[in-house]
């Protein structure tokens, strides 16, 4: 679940939108001063930036996740040690909501990150 679906805040469409309204509907006797316009502008400019910076996370972590199922596959027959300790062949894999999951001969379900040792 992303913050957006937990917390409702105002994205670059709403900002510009209720920027423009402001620009619309300003007293042309009274303008906003150059620097409060030029701290709305940076701020605009910032939203941007976060924007696509979230946008090549989220590439970042679908290609992550990629890489992660490719290397489950590749430990199917092969032996391995848990972080608990338990180790036994891996009999299969499961992609589940973004993590990747081993079974174990031993019938346990380990995520791939608590894989220590391959032998």
């Amino acid at each position: 679940m992303d913050i957006a679906t937990t917390a409702k805040t105002m994205g670059k469409d709403e900002f510009l939108q209720l920027f423009t309204n402001q620009l619309k509907y300003q007293d042309p006797m009274k303008p906003m001063e150059g620097t409060e316009f030029s701290a709305q502008l940076a701020q605009f400019s910032s939203l941007e930036q976060l924007y696509n910076m979230n946008t090549k996370l989220e590439s970042m972590l679908t290609y992550q996740s990629s890489l992660n199922n490719g290397m489950a596959l590749n430990l199917i027959g092969r032996n391995v040690k848990t972080h608990d300790g338990a180790g036994g062949k891996v009999t299969g894999a499961e992609f589940k909501d973004g993590v990747t999951y081993l079974k174990i001969d031993n019938s346990k379900t380990y995520m791939l990150g608590e894989i220590t040792e391959i032998y």
